[in-house]
C-alpha cells in the first residue's frame, strides 16, 4: 500500500522532470526560425494496452485482456506541427512557407526536411542552410548566378528574369512518422513517400517558432509546483511508513 504510492509519485516526478527538459528546450528555441515546439505524452500502460485489445476486438481479433490499473508509465516526446508567426527580414535569401509543407535539405546525413528558410549562397552560387545543407529545386541544389534574385509564390526561381529552377517544397500524410534532428530538421523514413505542398513561398520573410514563451513559463510553473506537490507526497508516505515500522518493532518487542 505504502509502496505504490510511493512509488507512482516517483513516477510522476520522472514525467514531469522531462516534460521540463522539453519545456526548456522550447523555450530556448524561441528565436530559431522554422521551430516546431515539442510536448509529451504521458499514459499507463495498462490503459495503451486496453486500448490496443479493444481495437484488435473490433477488428474481429481476440477477447481483450483485463488489466489491473498500473502505475507504470509510458512517455514519448511529440512535436506541435503548427503555424509559426511570419517575420518580414527584406533578405533576399530569407524564405518563409505559407501552409503545410517543408524544405528539401541534402545534408552529409542525408536528405532533411526543415521550414526554416534561413538560407544563403556559396561561393559557386549554391543556395544554402546556414549549416551547409544545399537547398533542392526540382532540378537538383538550387544554383543561383546572377544578381537578381527572386522566387515566386509557386516556389519558381527566377535569375536576372529568368526561370532556373522551382524548390522542392514536400508535405506528408503522417507527420508523427517524422524523427525530429536538432533543432528544425526532420527525417522521413524509407516508406514514408513524401508529396507535392500547397504551401505559398514569401521572399523576405522568415517563419518564427511556434512557441508562445508565456504560455511556456505559465507551464513550466505549473510543472515545478505538481513536482513539488509529489515530493510532498513521497515524504508524507516516508513518514507513515517509518511509523508503522516503529509500531509493528514495539508489538513484537
Amino acid at each position: 500500500m505504502f509502496f505504490d504510492g510511493m512509488k507512482r509519485a516517483a513516477e510522476g516526478m520522472i514525467a514531469l522532470s522531462r516534460l521540463q527538459d522539453i519545456i526548456t528546450n522550447n523555450l530556448a528555441n524561441v528565436s530559431t526560425a522554422g521551430y516546431q515546439a515539442d510536448t509529451m505524452i504521458v499514459a499507463s500502460f495498462g490503459d495503451l494496452f486496453e486500448k490496443e485489445m479493444h481495437k484488435a476486438e473490433l477488428m474481429g481479433g481476440f477477447e481483450p485482456a483485463k488489466v489491473d490499473d498500473t502505475p507504470e508509465l509510458y512517455m514519448r516526446s511529440v512535436t506541435r506541427f503548427q503555424q509559426g508567426t511570419l517575420k518580414q527580414t527584406d533578405h533576399p535569401f530569407d524564405l518563409a512557407l505559407q501552409g503545410k509543407g517543408f524544405f528539401v535539405i541534402e545534408t552529409p546525413r542525408g536528405t532533411m526536411y526543415t521550414r526554416n528558410g534561413a538560407f544563403t549562397v556559396d561561393a559557386q552560387g549554391r543556395l544554402m542552410t546556414k549549416d551547409g545543407g544545399y537547398v533542392m529545386g526540382q532540378k537538383g541544389p538550387i544554383v543561383i548566378n546572377g544578381k537578381d534574385f527572386e522566387v515566386k509564390e509557386d516556389g519558381t526561381v527566377v535569375v536576372d528574369g529568368k526561370v532556373v529552377d522551382k524548390l522542392l517544397i514536400v508535405d506528408f500524410d503522417n507527420y508523427s512518422r517524422l524523427e525530429k534532428v536538432g533543432t528544425s530538421y526532420f527525417k522521413a523514413p524509407i516508406d514514408l513517400e513524401p508529396k507535392p505542398a500547397e504551401a505559398k513561398v514569401r521572399q523576405g520573410y522568415l517563419e518564427m517558432a511556434n512557441v508562445n514563451p508565456i504560455k511556456e513559463m505559465v507551464n513550466m510553473l505549473t510543472v515545478l509546483r505538481s513536482y513539488e506537490m509529489s515530493q510532498k507526497v513521497i515524504q508524507s508516505e516516508d513518514q507513515m511508513l517509518k511509523k508503522y515500522i516503529e509500531q509493528v518493532a514495539r508489538v513484537r518487542m
